[in-house]
């Protein structure tokens, strides 16, 4: 028995199978369907085959592999998704995810097979982290099959990860500031290491910034964006999420110090020949103009920290100014807002390692606030 649907494919009841198979024929002659218990469900996979087949879409169906689902799904939410965000994505579908699972139809993916596969990543070395990534990309390409009624379920659903060890944050001392500070003076990098201790602010926002976006006189930044680098271009976008979006009070010394960087910076551009105003990035290279690059900028602060003895990274900074905030009695809220965390509760986790001190003083100072009155 056949049924056709507006001539554009049709569904038909397999007596081997007991089931009702809804079928496409594309415009290179190739058959493409799916096998259902109802004729309803069948009626449903068909209404979509035909929508992606009339959208120019490659088209889905339960049986497919995931080495072919998945970079069609990743095809289809391109221009949904932030270029850092597409790059890690098709890193992880790429790298790991197609090489070990690529193998598995979508309606013969289950919770069995995700848990032995990411076993086996830990067993190969790994870490924890890597494999949670996968287990989140796979988990919302399996989603939106759900959506798409290619699947009944997310067998990612029922999968436990491994646990991620939360690493050991350890901000710079005092001296060690003062010391990574005055190694850097003279280099093309110690405007942005200055500002990055001042303001907390994550490498690509500093390297995101315009003098536009700073008011000397009024002691503040306005962040708006951040820039991302990828195939070897640099991409100008704003920030990822609204409390990304922030104003970041500056200290009197921060405004000084950046009141001079203008200056310098506006008198080579005009030495070298180039011109300086609102649009200009803030940190940039002396003979050119041009902003800094990213890994440029990692790699010559990892150089500078390693010849100091310090196994520090660039997004230590961002960790130091957050503990010296913390230190000095700032009310957490204040300190998530500066560093643009979404919730105070991601503040608090990553900066729990400073709290026995704070409650240590605040004990203290309670026991004085009792003192009895002489």
């Amino acid at each position: 028995m056949t049924k056709r649907l507006n001539q554009e494919g049709s569904i038909t009841w397999s007596k081997a199978k007991k089931r009702w198979y809804a079928r496409v024929t594309t415009d290179i002659g190739k058959q493409v369907g799916a096998y259902k218990k109802t004729h309803a469900e069948a009626k449903s996979v068909l209404k979509e085959l035909i929508s992606q087949n009339d959208k120019g879409i490659a088209l889905v169906t339960p049986s497919m592999p995931l080495k072919d689902y998945l970079p069609e799904w990743l095809a289809l939410h391109k221009n949904t998704l932030r270029p850092a965000s597409y790059d890690a994505y098709e890193v992880m579908v790429r790298v790991h995810l197609i090489p070990r699972l690529g193998k598995y139809k979508l309606n013969a993916l289950t919770p069995e097979i995700i848990t032995k596969t990411w076993d086996a990543m830990i067993k190969q070395g790994h870490s924890a982290t890597v494999v949670n990534h996968c287990q989140r990309r796979l988990s919302k390409s399996l989603t939106d099959a759900v959506k798409r009624n290619l699947v009944p379920r997310n067998p990612c659903g029922f999968v436990t990860t491994p646990k991620i060890e939360k690493k050991e944050i350890i901000p710079l001392s005092d001296e060690e500031i003062q010391t990574l500070l005055n190694e850097a003076e003279g280099s093309p990098y110690h405007s942005i290491i200055f500002t990055a201790l001042q303001t907390g602010m994550r490498r690509n926002e500093l390297l995101g910034l315009q003098w536009k976006d700073i008011n000397l006189d009024l002691a503040s930044i306005y962040l708006n964006r951040s820039i991302y680098r990828g195939n070897r271009e640099t991409v100008v976008q704003t920030t990822k999420t609204k409390s990304g979006r922030r104003n970041i009070a500056l200290s009197p010394q921060a405004v000084l110090f950046l009141r001079s960087e203008l200056e310098n910076q506006i008198e080579n551009g005009m030495f070298h020949g180039y011109k300086v105003d609102g649009e200009s990035p803030v940190f940039s290279n002396t003979h050119t103009g041009e902003g800094l690059l990213p890994r440029t900028v990692s790699s010559a602060f990892t150089k500078i920290a390693n010849g100091l003895g310090l196994n520090s990274k660039f997004h230590d900074l961002r960790h130091t100014h957050a503990t010296m905030l913390f230190k000095q009695g700032v009310n957490p809220k204040i300190v998530q807002e500066r560093l643009g965390h979404s919730s105070i509760v991601i503040t608090m986790d990553i900066y729990s390692h400073v709290m026995p001190n704070m409650q240590r003083d605040a004990m203290a100072n309670f026991n004085i606030a009792l003192a009895p009155i002489k």
